[in-house]
């Protein structure tokens, strides 16, 4: 058996075996402990999902098509230059000459007559007439 000491000693019969602690104190450091293992946990868990979150726009939503950025380069590129082109209209190779978008644009303010005219407006087509009776025979 043990017994308590008047200085909070246990004695046995093998001697002392430790100090009681002070309440005060076993709280405080406690308390303390918790305190800083919450901290310690949700600055963990903050850091964490800001990497995945930055993981997710990077990879998913705010992803480079460099495909599709070099096609609107070259579009680009062919708007801003000069060059020619053949097509094929009803069988006959046509050769076209393609001009900077800003050189048009000049052309078309300086020579009005050069714009394509609207397309003529056509008229409904009228209602069929109600079908004439049969003659009789």
């Amino acid at each position: 058996m043990s017994t308590a000491t008047p200085d909070n000693e246990f004695v046995t019969p093998a001697g002392v075996l430790w100090d009681d602690p002070e309440p005060g104190q076993t709280w405080t450091v406690s308390l303390i402990g918790i305190t800083i293992l919450a901290a310690l946990i949700i600055a963990i868990s903050v850091i964490y999902f800001r990497t995945e979150q930055a993981e997710v726009n990077a990879k998913v939503i705010e992803p480079e098509y460099l495909a599709l950025k070099d096609l609107r380069a070259a579009q680009e590129s062919l708007l801003a230059s000069t060059g020619t082109y053949t097509v094929e209209i009803g069988g006959t190779a046509v050769e076209r000459r393609r001009i900077p978008v800003t050189e048009a644009m000049r052309l078309m303010a300086a020579n009005p007559g050069l714009a394509v005219p609207p397309a003529a407006s056509t008229p409904a087509p009228a209602a069929p007439a109600a079908a004439a009776p049969a003659p009789a025979n």
